[in-house]
């Protein structure tokens, strides 16, 4: 499916009203970005890409230096991964939301760059839809498991609460994931500004996306510019 319209957008909604409640979402500014998560991405000082080694080392580093602000996870490498990544830890997840509408903003909530129209004319709206339901209870070792796993995590930030969010765990977070349960929804990026303005409508916007004061301002700006 394409979303070219806001009727396209309408539609889309319409269609994702009533789902299994098993589908979660990931919007992408870029529609050729691939799904790897943020360690994967990342090169070290001669250029190579980072190991499992350098890996762990990065989350022992996290462990030691944030610990006044981490003590209670310290027995779960899992829950340190998901809040370093909230915090801009690279590592093995990705996020993604239960919200359609969340997903849907995170494609569109930064500008559309000239890099990117290089590239495409698209943003994208990632849908992931696996045939079991995630277990609140599952504890997970990220470094242990075989297949990409989802994770939902404790409501331990506002964030987490407000866009609905959850993880999935990559086993090979240095490789591009591929699934025959992920689906692409590509949106125009003529569309992008009219869609942000509808959102903000139904009360998806900066403000209420990043409950803090940080969103608030943001939420502000764009109000105020040219976008808007």
């Amino acid at each position: 499916m394409k979303i070219n319209t806001i009727s396209d957008f309408y539609k889309f909604l319409e269609e994702h009203t009533e789902t299994n409640g098993n589908q979660i979402y990931r919007g992408v500014r870029n529609s050729t970005w691939q799904l790897i998560p943020s360690i994967g991405r990342i090169k070290d000082k001669k250029g190579k890409e980072l190991d499992v080694k350098q890996e762990k080392l990065l989350l022992k580093i996290f462990k030691h230096r944030a610990y006044p602000f981490i003590k209670d996870y310290l027995d779960s490498d899992i829950e340190l991964l998901t809040i370093g990544q909230h915090h801009g830890l690279p590592t093995r997840v990705l996020d993604w939301t239960k919200n359609p509408l969340v997903g849907i903003y995170f494609a569109v909530e930064e500008p559309f760059t000239s890099e990117d129209q290089k590239e495409t004319e698209h943003s994208a709206l990632i849908i992931y839809e696996p045939k079991t339901k995630a277990n609140l209870d599952k504890t997970i070792d990220p470094f242990k498991i075989t297949t990409v796993k989802r994770y939902i995590p404790k409501h331990w930030d506002k964030c987490i609460i407000s866009q609905g969010g959850l993880f999935t765990v990559h086993n090979e977070p240095y490789k591009p994931w591929t699934s025959s349960q992920l689906k692409t929804i590509l949106i125009h990026k003529d569309v992008r500004n009219p869609i942000k303005k509808s959102l903000n409508r139904f009360g998806i916007n900066p403000g209420t996306i990043y409950p803090d004061l940080d969103g608030i301002c943001k939420h502000i700006k764009w109000l105020r510019s040219n976008e808007h």
